[in-house]
């Protein structure tokens, strides 16, 4: 299922961008998660946040390796699920993240929206608790809101152009280990383009003299004949 932790208390969208790598949602046991807050030409000091299913509002020195605007867990487990955050000395949230970590069978889906156009794979991969590697390889049916939308030999679902239509709750089951965690897969509109259409070429001087002696011959040989022909 989806990780269900509350947001923050305070939750006011600043500059602050929360980014995580490897830039998914789901994680396996033991994983490494690096969790960097970018803040350009910001003077605040602002620190990763996180909100659990026993806590709340918890800053990265409490759970994870602090360095400088980033933090990092060394082993992820589930009791690291939950929704992440940048916040400034003064309350500023950035945008939010939730994090799931499960063993057996998870889907890997992009931590971050999609916007319309974009391209992305769905990656269905199992692995057991104390396993160096995980496995895509075996037969997977996907699911996207509860309803079953393909069966691939491989455990991965591409979109090569995403559009609103593919945005829901998506899982993936392993034909003898189970289902996923649900992922959710946000899909925005693109922004309408703003670039203006590019001006009509101008004529070079020479060119627009050329022209103009063009029209001046072509219209005197033009009266000539009519002239010559009433003559």
């Amino acid at each position: 299922m989806l990780t269900d932790v509350s947001r923050p208390d305070v939750f006011e969208p600043a500059a602050a961008t929360l980014s995580i790598h490897p830039g998914r949602s789901v994680f396996f046991y033991y994983e490494t998660v690096t969790l960097s807050c970018a803040v350009p030409g910001s003077f605040r000091s602002w620190t990763v946040k996180r909100n659990t299913s026993t806590r709340s509002s918890v800053s990265c020195e409490t759970w994870g390796q602090l360095n400088g605007s980033s933090c990092t867990i060394k082993g992820v487990y589930p009791s690291d699920s939950g929704v992440y955050w940048c916040e400034s000395d003064s309350r500023e949230c950035s945008n939010i993240l939730n994090i799931t970590v499960a063993t057996g069978v998870i889907l890997q889906g992009p931590a971050v929206p999609l916007t319309e156009g974009d391209s992305v794979t769905l990656n269905c991969s199992y692995k057991e608790k104390y396993a160096k590697e995980s496995t895509s390889n075996f037969s997977t049916a996907f699911y996207r809101n509860g309803a079953v939308i393909e069966k691939t030999s491989e455990g991965r679902l591409s979109f090569i152009h995403v559009s609103k239509e593919n945005e829901g709750s998506y899982k993936c089951v392993h034909p003898t280990k189970g289902q996923s965690p649900e992922v959710w897969l946000e899909v925005r509109a693109r922004a309408p383009s703003t670039t203006a259409p590019p001006p009509p070429p101008l004529i070079s001087l020479p060119r627009l003299a050329y022209t103009i002696f063009l029209f001046i011959l072509f219209t005197g040989i033009l009266i000539l004949c009519i002239s010559m022909c009433k003559g």
